[in-house]
């Protein structure tokens, strides 16, 4: 499964209906989270999501949502390789 960033996504971001935070719909896989909520969130479905509530967002409110979103994606973790 590949992570998808809120700061970066262009299509339409939904809510999750089991617990509340941005999320998406990919073709392929279907409704799931960003990556920078990897450790923020506490969802029982991550990284898929629940059902999508579908939101008619002001674009500024929205800009702002993925602006400030806090990123937790592990990106040193990942970099640093695994240590034996």
């Amino acid at each position: 499964m590949s992570m998808v960033s809120i700061k970066t996504y262009t299509g339409p971001v939904t809510l999750c209906s089991r617990c509340g935070q941005p999320s998406f719909t990919d073709d392929e896989i279907g409704h799931q989270h960003f990556m920078e909520q990897w450790d923020g969130i506490h969802c029982p479905r991550y990284p898929l999501a629940g059902e999508p509530i579908t939101m008619n967002w002001n674009q500024m409110s929205l800009d702002q949502v993925k602006a400030g979103y806090p990123d937790t994606y592990p990106y040193s973790s990942l970099s640093a390789g695994v240590q034996a």
